[in-house]
């Protein structure tokens, strides 16, 4: 026959045993839901840097289009110095008529009288 007080005694004992354990494994249940869908949403919003990023360096350009720019920067310089000597020419032709018409108004200043 068996005895029932040592029956209820082990389910006293085992029984706390098996809550503890249901309620352990099911929070642990709850706390990775959380986690995972954290984990969800930070990768969302990596998905989404992301993307914006290559669209920004897709937008960028590139070794030829950077090249190309360089050229004309060159051409660029070399038809400011082209410019630049021609105004030099244009100074030195302004300083010529500016020594001739400064004669002519003091000759006419003088009026003749050399």
């Amino acid at each position: 026959m068996m005895d029932w007080d040592l029956f209820w005694k082990g389910l006293g004992v085992i029984f706390p045993m098996l809550v503890a354990f249901y309620t352990f494994v099911a929070t642990r249940r709850k706390d990775l839901d959380k986690k995972l869908e954290a984990g969800h949403e930070r990768m969302d919003r990596h998905e989404a840097r992301i993307s914006r990023l290559e669209q920004a360096v897709q937008n960028m350009p590139g070794k030829d289009d950077m090249h190309a720019l360089q050229l004309e920067l060159v051409r660029q310089t070399g038809s400011m110095e082209k410019m630049a000597a021609v105004m030099e020419g244009n100074a030195m032709i302004t300083a010529r008529l500016e020594a001739i018409v400064s004669r002519h108004e003091q000759h006419l200043l003088d009026g003749g009288k050399k």
